[in-house]
């Protein structure tokens, strides 16, 4: 197939990526205005190299990237060790690792390392028939390993995303409803243990009571007052979107007073920006964007010839899907704030690397002939 038949099949995914390539450039520009930085500039020269990125992806063959999606596993496992033993900490959180006069984030490149090492356990192992928890054993030791590594950074919003990712995969592919039903006990069983034990940080455990409980905190009792204090950055990110109307204020119209300081305004809650210059309508635009990209992503994996190429880009997809709904939910308070970066919105030089390398195989897939066997 001619590469003008693949880009002319491949029509509504190429849309999407430009125009929310073009979104965030002109929504970090506005960052910069609120903040006095210069994220848009650094954000368009990790477009072109992510650009690059996909384009080589999508290249190579498939049946490369199956034999060696346990290598780029092992390798993103050993950087993740090396995260933990000699990364740069930052804000309480040890997540990036200097590499070559660069400084990366390991835990990112995860998320797509773990889609290819399960795609290639599933589509090497597994039978027509549903998984069983004995069936599940192995993939869950692939899911726990870079999950642990991740949470002890601590990074709880990557290692939710890779959790939910890698549970969509599974699901995807069939598990029983016993084992459905033995996994979500045992999940309310581990989770009150970590709490109790203090395994999750305290900074984690005061998000989530500000989520769940938060009208029926005192502000006269010291400790819950505390809590409360915390909740300023969800606040102003409501009070953002909410600002925007219908119509939203234009470029540079939100409150500079409000969004100079909200924090991580370039990068976990760039959508307030967005809502509050254009309201209702850009963001129905947005999640219009988003649809369709993951709809068309999910139209490939369901017009794949093979296993493999069908969990990895239905993989790809799901990573869109929660990161979407995580970063969605914690910006408007639906969801506790755990970090967890807007695809293609949010700055960030690893984050966007791996968005380009999930389209790259996207497109790989989509216009790959060969099976993968």
């Amino acid at each position: 197939m001619r590469w003008t038949q693949k880009i002319r099949r491949n029509w509504l995914g190429l849309v999407c990526v430009f125009v929310l390539m073009a979104i965030s450039l002109i929504n970090l520009k506005s960052a910069d205005y609120y903040s006095g930085d210069s994220f848009h500039r650094a954000q368009a020269v990790w477009m072109v190299l992510g650009a690059v990125a996909a384009f080589l992806v999508a290249l190579v063959d498939i049946r490369t990237i199956e034999r060696l999606s346990h290598v780029g596993y092992v390798f993103l496992t050993v950087l993740l060790i090396a995260t933990a033993l000699f990364g740069r900490e930052v804000s309480g959180s040890t997540r990036w690792l200097a590499m070559g006069g660069m400084v990366i984030q390991p835990s990112e490149f995860m998320k797509v390392g773990l889609i290819l090492a399960l795609a290639r356990h599933v589509f090497r192992t597994k039978g027509p028939d549903a998984y069983t928890l004995r069936d599940l054993v192995r993939p869950l030791a692939f899911i726990g390993l870079p999950f642990a590594l991740i949470v002890t950074q601590p990074d709880l919003g990557t290692s939710i995303i890779l959790l939910l990712v890698s549970a969509s995969m599974l699901f995807y592919e069939g598990i029983r409803f016993r084992t459905v039903v033995m996994l979500i006990g045992v999940v309310g069983l581990v989770i009150p243990i970590a709490w109790k034990f203090d395994l999750i940080e305290r900074y984690q455990k005061d998000r989530v009571v500000l989520w769940m409980m938060g009208d029926e905190l005192d502000p006269g009792n010291a400790e819950e007052k505390r809590i409360l204090d915390k909740n300023l950055q969800t606040e102003q990110a409501l009070w953002a979107i909410g600002s925007g109307r219908v119509v939203g204020k234009g470029l540079e119209g939100g409150g500079r007073s409000r969004l100079k300081y909200l924090p991580e305004i370039h990068n976990d809650f760039i959508l307030a920006i967005y809502a509050e210059e254009q309201g209702f309508l850009g963001c129905a635009l947005l999640l219009a964007l988003f649809h369709a990209l993951i709809a068309w992503g999910l139209g490939v994996a369901h017009g794949s010839s093979d296993k493999f190429s069908t969990l990895v880009a239905a993989g790809v997809s799901f990573m869109f899907f929660w990161q979407l709904v995580v970063n969605v939910g914690m910006v408007t308070g639906l969801l506790p704030v755990v970090g967890s970066q807007l695809p293609f919105l949010s700055y960030g030089g690893s984050s966007l690397l791996t968005t380009f390398i999930g389209i790259g195989l996207l497109f790989n897939v989509a216009t790959s002939r060969v099976k993968v066997v």
